[in-house]
């Protein structure tokens, strides 16, 4: 237990950050398959291997610093954003106008939500230090 506390001292607030945003993706891609699609917009396949990338290169994020590829995840979630509401689009304009006496559910709202708080946290997360820099030791030579 003193190894698990003392390991979590030793994460700065960002990698706390990306370990939400890999939560919040987690909970977005369950909903997202779970609620399953309708007749104007099934699962996309694409969406889903989308938030895939982007929770397992959140994942290795935590393990290992790459500096620039803390962006990568965030792009993946925005790039997901947008095939979602490219696959979602003759659902919410059906909605919107009000054909078929057809309404958001509560899964559907839900997994915007966390989608938004998804991509919000992600780009906290890309501002934010993720890994604390280790101190290189200089030596010097005595004369």
């Amino acid at each position: 237990m003193e190894n698990v506390l003392g390991y979590l001292k030793s994460r700065t607030p960002g990698w706390f950050v990306t370990l939400a945003t890999l939560f919040l993706g987690l909970i977005t891609l369950i909903i997202y398959t779970a609620r399953g699609g309708n007749s104007y917009s099934p699962v996309s396949t694409t969406a889903v291997i989308i938030f895939v990338v982007a929770i397992i290169t959140n994942a290795l994020i935590l393990i290992k610093d790459f500096k620039v590829g803390a962006y990568v995840p965030f792009i993946f979630y925005v790039v997901g954003l947008g095939v979602l509401l490219n696959t979602e689009m003759l659902f919410i304009s059906n909605v919107l106008t009000g054909i078929d006496n057809n309404a958001f559910d509560p899964a559907y709202i839900a997994m915007f939500i966390f989608l938004i708080l998804t991509i919000v946290c992600s780009f906290a997360s890309t501002i934010m230090t993720i890994h604390k820099e280790e101190k290189a030791i200089t030596v010097t030579a005595a004369n």
